[in-house]
C-alpha cells in the first residue's frame, strides 16, 4: 500500500472516522448516564408521591370531624332546596396528584342544579370556616350563580342563605338582576327585608349616588 501511494490519506481518513466514532461513544455514555439519573429521579419522585398521597390520606382521617360536618351541612342545604327528590353527597379523597373534592346532587346535570351544587358547597364551607375562626364573616355570590336556576330553587336558595347568615352571624351578599328577584318574590321570598339601598336601575332616573353610568 505504501508503494502504491495514498497511505497517508487513508490513515487520515481512518483517524477522522475513529474520532467520529469516539465522539458518538462519548455522547452515548452521557445519554446513558443521563438516563440512569432520570430513572433514579423518577423512582425518587414516585416514592415521594406515594409518601405525599399517604400523608394526605392520613390528614383527611385526622380531619374526619370537619369533613363529616361539611358533608352533613352540604346534605342539609341541598335537601332544603330539593327535599328528598335528589340525593346529595360531598366526598374528599386523596388522589394521585391532588386532593379531590366531589360535590354532587343527583340530577339530569342541568346548569341550574350544577349552580346550586356550588351554592350549597360554598355556604357549607363558609359556615365551617367561620365557626373555626379562620374564615370571613361574609359570603358573596354574583348573579351568574343563579342563571338557569328554577324560580322555586332561587327563592329557596335566597331564603336559605339569609337564614344561615342570621344563624351563623354571617352576611350573605348577592348581586341579582331585578327580574330574577321578582321570580323569587313570586315564589314567596320576602325581598324587602334584605334589599339594601341604594338600588341600581337602568331607568331614566336611575344611577348610583347621582351619577349615570
Amino acid at each position: 500500500m505504501l508503494n502504491e501511494g495514498g497511505a497517508l490519506d487513508a490513515l487520515t481518513a481512518l483517524q477522522h472516522v475513529l474520532a467520529q466514532e469516539q465522539a458518538r461513544l462519548e455522547a452515548l455514555r452521557h445519554r446513558f448516564e443521563a438516563a440512569q439519573t432520570l430513572e433514579a429521579s423518577r423512582r425518587e419522585i414516585e416514592g415521594r408521591r406515594i409518601e405525599l398521597e399517604a400523608a394526605m390520606a392520613e390528614d383527611l382521617e385526622q380531619r374526619d370531624v370537619l369533613t363529616y360536618q361539611a358533608n352533613r351541612l352540604f346534605n342539609v342545604f341541598a335537601r332544603r332546596l330539593y327535599s328528598d327528590a335528589r340525593t346529595p353527597f360531598l366526598s374528599f379523597n386523596a388522589d394521585r396528584q391532588r386532593l379531590e373534592i366531589e360535590a354532587h346532587i343527583d340530577t339530569d346535570s342541568s346548569r341550574g342544579v350544577h349552580n346550586m351544587v356550588i351554592f350549597c358547597f360554598d355556604l357549607a364551607l363558609a359556615v365551617i370556616a367561620h365557626r373555626a375562626g379562620r374564615g370571613p364573616d361574609f359570603l358573596v355570590h354574583d348573579s351568574h350563580l343563579y342563571d338557569g336556576v328554577d324560580a322555586r330553587q332561587l327563592a329557596a336558595a335566597l331564603s336559605l342563605g339569609a337564614e344561615a347568615a342570621e344563624e351563623e352571624n354571617l352576611q350573605y351578599i348577592v348581586t341579582l338582576n331585578s327580574d330574577d328577584l321578582a321570580k323569587a318574590v313570586d315564589e314567596g321570598f320576602d325581598a324587602e327585608r334584605y334589599v339594601l339601598d341604594p338600588r341600581l336601575t337602568d331607568q331614566p332616573d336611575g344611577g348610583l349616588f347621582g351619577f349615570r353610568f
